[in-house]
């Protein structure tokens, strides 16, 4: 008795009918997911499938598109259980492209795979309501090991936890190599990209505000014990960021005191500060939170916090001429402010400096303060004489 023609088809598939079988199963199992109201929820109740289904979407449209092509060229009949398959796959994959792109208003152009993965995505970032309970466990789903961002955070913390778990003085030298700082300059924005991301990805999902604003409290404690999932490299990370923000803003302030740094300036500040470290001629550039001539205005406040230090020392140092050349470099540079609250303190950090060195005799008679930094730094040095 000869073999069933629909056999004959299906053997011709060389074992891979068992690969369209289970794509149609998987296609009608997300096709009635995704038609449900609640379809997010669904599928996150699936994510597993969908993960599956994308693994496995480039191998099944190869040996769909090679059987279609196979079945058309040998014209096999319609009737066959094994061309039914076929219609069915390829139906059923425009059917789920078709719905796939309409949930996430994207082109049907798109590869199915790539689409899938931005559907579990989207179900699993999509906004709700989330009890005390479900918080960690969620936050586990949203930050998983895989996640790109996840990396860069981990890098991030570790090296902020290496570099600043050691002993801070901000008026000592800095307990930090060169290549340590390189590495914390280069790590340093896209590791706040990360945090920033992480946050917003947490955000996003939680109406109540409740998760973030649990994670934001724990992360105000030091870590007891080395990160081991997701959130708790964020919050790993985030702690550190801390300590290393507060410790570079208390290095910023107490070096170019008396002025008064804005946040956004003290990254920045301390960037060169730390190259001064190594390189005494490093210059502040102009950036964009600071204009030229308030990067001036810091180079100045932060020569004569280094040279002068009027404020704490009752006879001030003699200076060389190429330390008051130096001064007045700076105070050229940083003119175009002359005025202003923060001038105005560099101002008295030389009219200090300036009766202190003329204590006891008669040179102050007569004395006028010049309009100019520049100028002013020129009386001093000749104060200095």
């Amino acid at each position: 008795m000869g073999r069933p023609v629909a056999d004959e088809y299906r053997l011709r598939l060389e074992g891979r009918a068992e690969l369209l079988e289970a794509a149609r199963l998987r296609y009608r199992s997300l096709l009635e997911g995704l038609s449900a109201k609640v379809w997010e929820e669904r599928l996150r109740k699936d994510r597993a499938l969908l993960r599956e289904t994308a693994e496995a979407q480039a191998k099944v449209d190869e040996v769909l598109t090679a059987a279609l092509r196979r079945a058309q060229a040998e014209g096999w009949p319609s009737a066959s259980p094994t061309a039914q398959l076929l219609r069915d796959v390829q139906g059923l994959r425009e059917k789920l492209l078709q719905a796939v792109t309409q949930r996430l208003l994207r082109s049907p152009t798109e590869p199915l795979a790539g689409l899938l993965r931005a559907l579990e995505e989207r179900a699993l970032t999509a906004p709700r309501e989330l009890t005390a309970e479900q918080r960690w466990p969620i936050a586990l789903e949203l930050l998983p090991d895989e996640l790109p961002l996840l990396r860069e955070l981990a890098t991030f913390g570790r090296l902020l936890a290496t570099l600043f778990s050691r002993p801070f003085d901000p008026e000592a030298r800095l307990p930090f190599l060169i290549q340590e700082i390189g590495a914390l300059r280069s790590q340093w924005s896209p590791g706040e990209v990360a945090l920033g991301q992480a946050w917003s990805r947490l955000a996003g999902v939680d109406r109540t505000g409740g998760l973030v604003n649990e994670l934001r409290k724990r992360a105000e404690q030091p870590p007891l014990h080395p990160p081991r999932n997701g959130p708790e490299h964020l919050l790993h990370a985030e702690y550190w960021r801390s300590v290393a923000r507060k410790r570079l803003e208390l290095l910023v302030r107490t070096r170019v005191h008396p002025l008064e740094p804005s946040p956004a300036e003290s990254v920045k500040v301390a960037w060169w500060l730390f190259a001064r470290e190594f390189t005494p001629e490093a210059r502040l550039p102009a950036s964009e939170v600071a204009t030229d001539a308030r990067a001036g205005l810091i180079e100045l406040a932060h020569e004569l916090w280094t040279l002068l230090r009027p404020d704490r020392a009752e006879d001030p140092p003699r200076l060389p001429d190429t330390e008051w050349e130096r001064l007045r470099e700076r105070a050229r540079r940083a003119d175009q402010l002359s005025q202003g609250r923060d001038a105005e303190r560099i101002r008295q950090v030389l009219r200090t400096f300036i009766w202190k060195r003329s204590m006891g005799n008669s040179v102050m008679r007569g004395w006028q303060e010049s309009s100019s930094l520049e100028s002013l730094v020129e009386q001093a040095w000749s104060f200095d004489q």
